[in-house]
């Protein structure tokens, strides 16, 4: 590999692993990045650190956990979590700024109320969750282009306060937001090509997290009534902590009438039309970087955020502080020019930290301090090294109140840690859809206690503010079942 290659990172927003025709959609159609993971490695088992769009991007672009840089919420949120990224924590683009890359991002930023240009990025230049229909960049867009501006027609509503979840977009396609990022990258590849200076350029999509807004033809690209509901769709809670049913609640209000499927399926086939639409924009990048000549020398990522539940477990949607597959494990593909793999699955666990150890390794930064390993090892071997971890672990401080939670993911197990409830515990090879909580099941006594000392190790290792509460609750290992949970009820905040 030589000492500087370029980086591109294609990062979504919200997108679930199983909407990749790589990882077994059969509805949802992704073709563009299904051909970047015949071109490189499609990592099976890849969780980010924390399922909320703040704290996982300023995890990302720090390399650091949510505990460590402190915004382990969203800003606009709960004022006791950190406002922005500390000056005293580099961001991976001071880092490669000082190595000599030119570091640009197009797009969602969303990481703090230090915006994407205070923290070494070049670009639109966003603060906050942002909108870029209001940039003077998209006015010359549509002015450029001789297009109107869409107009967005409502189809559903998510929260009780009537949230807007769904609807459609009118115009061309060359009006979305998603072409006009597309173009923005195009515009800084075709610069790049001009220059000897390396780059890392983060193109930040705003979908397809909610509202799910496609235009035509994505908007009607898929029927609802082909989309099956999800295995979990009819998830009755049992042996569950007392949260799935408050945040179901919040969705469809106190005692109000659960979701229907048909209802769900509508919101799914419109949440598919925009990872399509996505997919074609990042379509248009990848050819960019063949036609300028740039892709020999670039390492490419597509990854995004944290996932979307999509009507899953009861019908609820966006995210909330239930430790599910649908919010936790994310789509990952790494195509490196320079790795011996391709076309290859990798099993190894891997989480979104690593991201950044993976940049900073490939610029030949010196970042000792990073949370997270270099993924570059694994585009090499299809066997992880010896060292590397067989588990992965996540946190959660709360979505719309503070909650803190652990969770941990070895093999095809996965625990969680919930210190106001019950734990929980499921077998993902038996389970996928996590219906049965087997965390009182004696058969599975041996592997919640082994599960239980690789997370506390963990917490420990990482400096985790809940280690204490850990290792009180597990002085008695009988501590976190579903009997003994009762009185701890009591305590679960309400939404």
């Amino acid at each position: 590999m030589p000492d500087r290659p370029n980086i591109l990172l294609l990062l979504t927003d919200q997108q679930r692993y199983d909407t990749l025709g790589a990882n077994g959609a059969t509805v949802c159609r992704t073709p563009h990045i299904d051909a970047l993971a015949v071109r490189g490695v499609n990592f099976d088992s890849a969780y980010t650190c924390i399922s909320l769009c703040t704290p996982a991007r300023a995890s990302l672009f720090t390399g650091r956990l949510p505990h460590k840089h402190g915004l382990v919420r969203n800003t606009d949120v709960l004022a006791e979590a950190a406002r922005q990224i500390p000056t005293t924590i580099p961001t991976i683009a001071e880092r490669l700024n000082d190595v000599g890359y030119r570091c640009a991002l197009e797009g969602k930023w969303h990481a703090g109320d230090r915006s994407a240009s205070q923290c070494g990025f070049e670009g639109l230049d966003v603060p906050g969750y942002g909108d870029a229909t209001k940039t003077e960049a998209y006015e010359q867009h549509l002015k450029k282009h001789g297009l109107e501006r869409p107009e967005l027609t409502p189809m559903g509503s998510g929260w009780t306060h009537n949230y807007v979840l769904c609807g459609r977009m009118t115009g061309d396609v060359k009006a979305s937001v998603p072409y006009f990022l597309a173009e923005r990258t195009i515009d800084q590849l075709r610069s790049s090509a001009e220059s000897d200076q390396p780059f890392f350029i983060s193109t930040c999509f705003w979908g397809p997290h909610a509202p799910y807004v496609p235009c035509e033809p994505y908007a009607s690209m898929y029927d609802p009534a082909t989309i099956e509901p999800w295995g979990n769709f009819e998830d009755s809670f049992d042996n569950k902590p007392e949260i799935y049913r408050r945040y179901r609640d919040s969705f469809i209000g106190r005692d109000g009438q659960l979701r229907t499927w048909e209802q769900c399926a509508q919101w799914a086939a419109l949440y598919f039309g925009f990872t399509t639409q996505i997919d074609e924009q990042c379509g248009r990048i990848l050819a960019a970087l063949d036609e300028f000549g740039l892709a020999e020398n670039t390492i490419v990522m597509f990854a995004t955020d944290h996932g979307d539940l999509c009507g899953a477990h009861g019908g609820m949607h966006d995210k909330t502080s239930i430790m599910v597959q649908e919010l936790f494990h994310i789509p990952l593909v790494v195509q490196s020019p320079f790795g011996n793999l391709s076309g290859e699955r990798c099993a190894a666990p891997v989480s979104s930290i690593d991201l950044s150890a993976t940049i900073c390794v490939a610029a030949g930064c010196d970042a000792p301090e990073l949370d997270g390993r270099s993924l570059l090892p694994l585009l090499d071997e299809q066997a992880p090294p010896d060292d590397w971890p067989d588990h992965v672990v996540a946190m959660d401080f709360g979505i719309h109140f503070n909650h803190d939670t652990r969770m941990i993911v070895s093999g095809r197990m996965k625990y969680i840690f919930r210190p106001s409830d019950i734990d929980e515990l499921y077998d993902l090879e038996a389970d996928p859809w996590e219906m049965q909580n087997l965390i009182d099941d004696p058969a599975f006594q041996q592997a919640a206690d082994t599960m239980r000392d690789k997370l506390i190790a963990w917490c420990a290792a990482n400096d985790d503010p809940l280690l204490p509460v850990l290792r009180n609750f597990y002085s008695d290992r009988s501590a976190c079942t579903i009997e003994n949970a009762q009185p701890y009820r009591k305590q679960t905040h309400q939404l």
